[in-house]
């Protein structure tokens, strides 16, 4: 019997079995990775498919700012008068571009466009539609979501720095300090950027302006604060304050420069309505024409 088998094996070729239980484990390892590696890039191509369907279809109504594309706040500010239409001719206001800087120009182009600009400019930031979907679709990072819908996707205001000098700082609100005025022009170069402009900004009260600075980083603190309902148009804040009490929360970029300007004397057609379902934008406030008021005396010292 044990001859037998050995003459069994004898007639085996060489190394036959190993060989081919290797062959198999490197065929099963193979499929295995170019499984993962198909589902892998199914998923990718499944994102950017969604991605490109929502970038060219989307109803626009909370995340596009296009003229052509209807929008929930156009019914409730059809029925208000435009504050340009109803002041005098001298109290009318609209913003211009008046300079724009782009990131290939490097750092001699950002420091010869930040020397144009003066107090009371609008900072219009916007990335590559490319870029910025790649970073919202495929990497999930929040702060890319307005660049990748909307023309512009952040807005600073540029004001002269509350503490003292001459110094120019950006007042905005973001999601991860709130509000604030933390950055100055030289934090300009990670975007590309349009500066918008109005005549007569020295019309703007700026006691009340900088009392509106003061209360609103005092309540906003961290990113928390950050109106993300807002970010996506519903539950706008008080755009139209008028008192201490009015100075709420929930802000956006947008949303924070509109109302301090509203606090400060200036009111804008397009933000007309107070809407809490309106997609307030970038574009929005650079765009929209306005007109200067007559606003109540500061309510108290402004110091920050």
């Amino acid at each position: 019997m044990a001859s037998g088998q050995f003459k069994k094996a004898a007639n085996r070729p060489p190394f036959l079995f190993p060989v081919a239980r290797l062959i198999k484990k490197r065929q099963w390892v193979l499929n295995e990775i170019l499984s993962d590696h198909l589902t892998a890039v199914m998923q990718k191509m499944c994102v950017i498919f969604t991605a490109s369907i929502c970038l060219i279809a989307n109803s626009g109504c909370l995340v596009n700012d296009s003229l052509i594309v209807p929008k929930p706040g156009w019914i409730q500010r059809a029925f208000v008068p435009r504050p340009s239409r109803l002041a005098e001719p001298g109290d009318r206001l609209e913003f211009k571009r008046v300079a724009r800087f782009r990131r290939q120009t490097g750092e001699e182009g950002l420091q010869k466009k930040t020397t144009l600009l003066q107090e009371g400019d609008l900072v219009a930031a916007r990335l590559r539609k490319i870029e910025a979907g790649t970073d919202f679709f495929l990497k999930w990072k929040k702060y890319a979501a307005g660049y990748t819908f909307l023309k512009y996707g952040h807005l600073d205001l540029v004001i002269r720095d509350p503490g003292g000098g001459d110094e120019l700082v950006l007042f905005t609100c973001n999601g991860t300090e709130g509000v604030n005025i933390k950055r100055q022009l030289k934090d300009l170069g990670s975007r590309d950027w349009d500066v918008y402009r109005t005549k007569d900004w020295s019309r703007i009260d700026k006691e009340r302006l900088l009392e509106f600075l003061r209360i609103s980083i005092v309540q906003e603190k961290g990113g928390e604060s950050y109106g993300d309902l807002s970010s996506l148009g519903f539950g706008n804040a008080n755009l139209k304050p008028r008192t201490q009490e009015d100075i709420g929360g929930g802000y956006t970029c947008s949303t924070v420069i509109a109302a301090a300007l509203y606090y400060a004397g200036m009111e804008l057609d397009k933000t007309r309505g107070s809407s809490h379902i309106d997609l307030v934008t970038p574009k929005q406030i650079v765009t929209s024409k306005g007109r200067f008021f007559t606003v109540p005396n500061s309510e108290a010292n402004s110091g920050l």
